[in-house]
């Protein structure tokens, strides 16, 4: 669909009146006090960034969930990886692939497995804030894409900050009572694909309270039409001002009138929408070394480091981010207000409201190492001031 045709958009309001509309009904009507679906969810010691024990760890993972070979044989495999923000900076005395970013040993053994079990292409996806050719800007975050490709010969990398090597952008609804958003244009790469995975760090966030496999896909989302009213393909810039603070974007798709402008109300409810439109397939956790205190580098000395030395994966990403949390310390179910969620509402919530998966932890079966042994303890981030200082 394109952005600026005027049909498109009538057709893009309508679909958000109608969601308007349904934005009324209740949390049992969502399905919050109703069965959810729960799948397993896997957790596993794994103590270095060594690249045969990462695999090795994420074989038995795998087939402590069933095993994956009839997710991804014969498939098109789409791989989110997270390297976020655009701070190519240390953390400390630690480098952004250790601290901040998925680190690229966790993705490799992720996609030779998947190579090995007869994946028939994988894509590897960020949306980096970069207008260098993609492999190079790739190589700038610490992705050795020679290794890559010699380990994996059917990979192939993209960069999803535009409309990149597809032509056209593909839409996908959200589906009945969005929150924000009643679609997203995507890059064709998240969209002409068999399998969704997403392998995000663990870690911290400043509004979301936590970032997992659920936030990580806030950035399958285009700088090239979500940075601005204006479709911009050159563009390298962050979504702040629309998916955080309710401007208006190239693409459309925002439920009218604007609900809220407090990055604290969009941010997770954006992110519940995303993968309502874009669903994930699997979902893996990079917690070998993570960070808490906030997302990125950004944080200055806010952040911290901690070594879980684990590795967490599921096929139902609201359940693994729900399992995820409470290994981080937290309670999957608590309100805005509670630790973590100190600046904004909790995604698991709204993502259990809209019936994309359950987060009590009584309905989950968690296989391998139990949460109480796996749990770790992190510093929530830090409480915004009234005045945002």
């Amino acid at each position: 669909m394109n952005p600026h045709d005027p049909l498109s958009r009538r057709c893009f309001i309508r679909t958000a009146a109608a969601g308007f509309a349904a934005a009324t009904f209740s949390r049992h009507a969502a399905g919050y006090d109703l069965p959810l679906p729960a799948s397993p969810v896997a957790i596993a010691r794994c103590r270095r960034y060594d690249y045969d024990q990462v695999k090795s760890t994420l074989a038995a993972l795998f087939l402590e969930l069933g095993g994956i070979t009839q997710l991804v044989q014969g498939k098109t495999v789409t791989v989110k990886v997270n390297l976020t923000g655009g701070w190519n900076a240390t953390v400390y005395t630690l480098s952004p692939v250790e601290t901040v970013y998925t680190h690229p040993t966790v993705v490799l053994a992720a996609c030779s497995l998947f190579y090995e079990y007869g994946a028939r292409r994988i894509v590897i996806c960020e949306s980096l804030y970069s207008q260098q050719e993609t492999k190079a800007a790739y190589r700038g975050c610490g992705y050795d894409t020679a290794l890559f490709e010699s380990t994996v010969p059917t990979i192939q990398w993209e960069n999803t900050r535009n409309v990149g090597t597809g032509g056209t952008y593909k839409a996908l609804n959200t589906g009945i009572s969005p929150y924000l958003y009643s679609g997203f244009q995507f890059n064709r790469r998240y969209v002409d694909t068999d399998v969704m995975v997403s392998i995000p760090k663990m870690k911290n966030h400043q509004i979301a309270g936590i970032t997992l496999a659920l936030k990580n896909l806030f950035g399958v989302t285009p700088s090239a039409l979500y940075s601005s009213d204006r479709q911009d393909e050159n563009a390298t810039s962050a979504r702040t001002s629309v998916l955080h603070e309710g401007g208006l974007s190239a693409a459309g798709g925002e439920v009218m009138p604007i609900l809220s402008k407090d990055p604290g109300f969009r941010v997770p409810r954006a992110v519940v929408d995303i993968v309502r439109a874009r669903p994930i397939d699997l979902a893996i956790i990079d917690g070998i070394v993570a960070m808490h205190g906030g997302e990125g580098a950004w944080h200055s000395t806010r952040l911290g480091v901690t070594v879980p030395g684990l590795l967490i994966a599921g096929k139902n990403a609201v359940c693994v981010d729900a399992v995820g949390a409470a290994v981080m310390g937290y309670d999957p179910e608590a309100l805005r207000g509670a630790s973590p969620f100190h600046n904004g509402d909790n995604t698991l919530r709204l993502a259990a409201e809209r019936g994309l998966g359950t987060i009590k932890l009584n309905e989950i079966d968690v296989l391998g190492v139990g949460i109480p042994l796996a749990r770790c303890a992190f510093q929530p981030t830090y409480r915004e001031s009234p005045t945002g200082n």
